[in-house]
Parts: structure tokens; C-alpha cells; sequence
């Protein structure tokens, strides 16, 4: 029997489910007079912010220049910016694409291992901003968190192929419906939970009761299932190279919207240089996934090779298999995505209880973003979710010796399917 495992922002019990807990016990004699005196910031933060903004709407024919250096005026002297990331995976091109190098304010970038993990940072006031996926929000809102602002959103629909569902070698598991009664090891409360319980669902299995749980810290599950100790894991795509490339049984793809998103707390928002700040870096972030999608390759080069240690190959064949996503203002359509989201992990057994996730979502930067990637002259792809596939069905080829699934055997249910629009729109800016 798998002891209790615990950690600050989860208690995972022997059957491996998952209760997310909140820190604002411990934390709250800590950060009481701070947020205290946020607060009284709050009666008159609208309109420090539409002062911070004013000029800022711009029009199609507006340069770059312009748009750049309102926002980075309006930031005043001393700010100072924690944003936390995954993998180094925004302070990267932040840096190599030099576009982050006259930042007007301090920025520290802290690494985390997984979303939930930077919402404990977050929450704890460790942090300002970070990114996390699509996952970690709902999950956290479940439990009871509620200081959470998402302020920018990147989709990337019918990703991530390059996360992968695998099974040890000469296991006997061919395909998902194969799992049932078997260890699986996934990291609790991330997009990797979400995509496990996803594929399961469409084999009509229940990640709660028809699989035994293995639930374990990020960095945790690819060594766990080098061990042999479990049946099968998911795991990210280089993870699956390190692991000498065992027998994939379903990848990500179409289990989820691809979304990454900048979230912050209330109590940040309430801080009117926080939010000059948090503009200009909004319009940064926006241009750094734009400058990313024009060098692929030297992002390939910088991320894959350099930073994870993949070959060029490898790392081209995880990046053709996602790419990169696009930065698109909250809108209606966006946030029926995402509370659709929301439900979809309520109804594959990742989340305990429904969630409205609408409250959560910040506006303010809409037009930020908007007027960036018209700038960068990139239009949003249109935002359905219309790729799920598994891996012998893609049209990427992968590199030499990397095994490959066989066909399903069973057709997903009705109910099972990704989630998708009623009636795809085009979303642009």
C-alpha cells in the first residue's frame, strides 16, 4: 500500500486522489497588513488604471514604437517584477530574442515544477505573475482559492501532441482500454492530469476508480517509471526521449485547448505600478510568442537542445507535433472555452465539483494584446479543438526507433469526445 504523500498544496491519500488545500491559514498572519493595505487601493484603482491606459487603445495603423513606449513610460522607476515559469520556457526567448532587454522595471524569473506548484507561490505571495496551463486554475478554484486574476491567455487548440501516455516494454498494454486495474503515474493538478483522465475517459475508464493512481510531483514520474514501479505514466516529450522512447499508447492530442495562461492575484491588481507593469509586460509576452513562431529554429535550438538536452531532431519533431500558440484577447468565445474546459474536467473525474471560472478572468488587457499581434500582423487560428488523434494517426514523422501506437480498438463515446464549440468562430483581434 503507497503511503500518504504530502506537500504544501496537495495531500494525495493511499487510492492516490487528490484534495487540493489552501495556505491562507498559515499565511495569513504573514500578509494581513500588506493586503490590508492593498485593499484601500481598491475604490480608486479604476481610474489610476484608465490614467496608467489612457492613449493606450490603438488603432490598426499605430507603430509599434508607439504602443512600446506608452506602456513603458507609464511604468514608474523601482518596480519590481516575480514571474514565475515552467521550465524555463518564457525567460528563454524573453532573452534571446532581446526584446526584454529595456524593460522598465526589475524583473526575477523564479522556475517551478508545474502549475500547481506556481499558484502555491503565487497565493503564498511569492510570487507576482506566472504561467501555468489550463488545468491548475479550475483545480485550485475547486478547492476554495479565490485571490486568482487571469490577466492573458495563449491557446493553441487540439494540442499538445508532445505529451505522451506510455506503457512498459513487454507490459502486454497496447492501448488505453488496456489500463484498466493497472499503476499510473501522473503529476495531480496539472494539464498531464487532465490529458490522462481525458484518454481514459474515451476508453470508458474512470481515472478515480478504474485505474490505480500513482500520483507524484512532476519531476517525479519519469523516474518513478524508469524504476519499473509502475504500469504506465505520462509523461512530457523529453521526458520520452530520456526514457529510451517506450511504447506510446495515446499522446495528448485533442485532450486539451493548448492554453497557457498569465495569472496574478487581486491583491497585485490592487497595486496601481504592479498593473503599469504587468501592462508592459503583458505587450512583451505577446511579442515574444510572435518573435518565437518567426524562428522556430533557433527557438528549437535554444529550448530543445541547449536548455532540455534533445537532439535538433527530437526537438523538432515535439515542436512539429504542438508548435506554438497564439496570445488572444479574453472574449466571449474565449471564455466559453474555457469554463467548457472547466466542465471537461469535471466530467472525465480530474475536478471534484463544478467551477465557474468567468469571475477569474481580467479584461484589462484586452486591447494590449490585440493591437500587438496586429502589429506582429498575426491573426489567431480559429478556436475550435478538431485534432484528437493518436499518435499513428499523425502526419508528423517521428525520428528513427520511436515506437508507435496501434490504432484504437474501440471508438470514443459520444460523451467523451474533445471538447468543442457547437459552431466554430473565427476569433481576430
Amino acid at each position: 500500500m503507497r503511503k500518504p504523500e504530502q506537500n504544501n498544496f496537495f495531500v494525495i491519500n493511499s487510492q492516490g486522489e487528490v484534495a487540493m488545500q489552501l495556505l491562507f491559514c498559515r499565511q495569513m498572519n504573514r500578509f494581513r497588513s500588506r493586503i490590508c493595505a492593498q485593499v484601500r487601493l481598491r475604490t480608486g484603482i479604476r481610474t489610476l488604471l484608465l490614467m496608467c491606459l489612457s492613449g493606450m487603445a490603438v488603432a490598426a495603423t499605430e507603430d509599434q514604437a508607439s504602443l512600446s513606449q506608452k506602456l513603458q513610460d507609464a511604468v514608474p522607476a523601482g518596480v519590481r517584477l516575480v514571474v514565475a515559469e515552467q521550465s524555463d520556457q518564457f525567460s528563454i526567448p524573453w532573452k534571446i530574442s532581446g526584446l526584454g532587454a529595456d524593460a522598465p522595471y526589475n524583473i526575477t524569473f523564479a522556475n517551478f515544477n508545474g502549475g500547481p506548484a506556481v499558484l502555491e507561490a503565487l497565493v503564498a505571495g511569492a510570487v507576482d505573475v506566472g504561467f501555468i496551463g489550463e488545468a491548475p486554475l479550475p483545480l485550485a478554484l475547486a478547492a476554495g482559492v479565490k485571490d486568482l486574476k487571469v490577466i492573458a491567455v495563449i491557446a493553441n487548440p487540439g494540442s499538445p501532441g508532445n505529451i505522451f501516455l506510455v506503457a512498459q516494454p513487454g507490459s502486454g498494454i497496447h492501448k488505453a482500454t488496456d489500463l484498466a486495474g493497472k499503476t499510473i503515474a501522473y503529476p495531480p493538478g496539472t494539464g498531464r492530469h487532465m490529458i490522462l483522465s481525458g484518454i481514459l475517459h474515451s476508453a470508458g475508464l474512470d481515472i478515480r476508480k478504474d485505474i490505480r493512481n500513482v500520483a507524484l510531483a512532476g519531476s517525479e514520474v519519469a523516474p518513478t517509471f524508469a524504476s519499473r514501479s509502475v504500469d504506465a505514466a505520462i509523461v512530457l516529450g523529453q521526458q520520452l526521449f530520456r526514457l529510451g522512447s517506450p511504447p506510446i499508447i495515446e499522446d495528448g492530442t485533442g485532450h486539451n485547448w493548448g492554453l497557457n495562461v498569465l495569472v496574478t492575484r487581486q491583491s497585485v491588481l490592487d497595486d496601481p505600478d504592479k498593473v503599469r507593469a504587468l501592462a508592459d509586460l503583458t505587450r512583451r509576452a505577446v511579442q515574444v510568442l510572435n518573435w518565437q513562431q518567426r524562428h522556430a529554429e533557433q527557438w528549437i535550438r535554444a529550448s530543445y537542445v541547449k536548455q532540455q538536452g534533445l537532439t535538433y531532431e527530437q526537438g523538432k519533431y515535439l515542436y512539429d507535433k504542438s508548435g506554438l500558440g497564439t496570445y488572444y484577447p479574453i472574449e466571449n468565445l474565449l471564455r466559453q472555452v474555457y469554463q467548457q474546459i472547466a466542465d471537461g474536467l469535471y466530467e472525465t473525474g480530474a475536478l471534484q465539483k463544478k467551477v465557474t471560472v468567468d469571475p477569474f478572468l481580467d479584461t484589462r488587457f484586452n486591447e494590449i494584446v490585440a493591437a500587438q499581434n496586429r502589429q506582429d500582423g498575426i491573426v489567431p487560428k480559429q478556436l475550435i479543438n478538431d485534432r484528437h488523434a493518436v499518435i499513428a494517426s499523425q502526419s508528423v514523422a517521428a525520428p528513427a526507433g520511436l515506437p508507435k501506437a496501434p490504432a484504437p480498438t474501440t471508438e470514443a463515446k459520444t460523451d467523451s469526445a474533445p471538447i468543442v464549440l457547437a459552431r466554430p468562430i473565427l476569433t481576430t483581434p
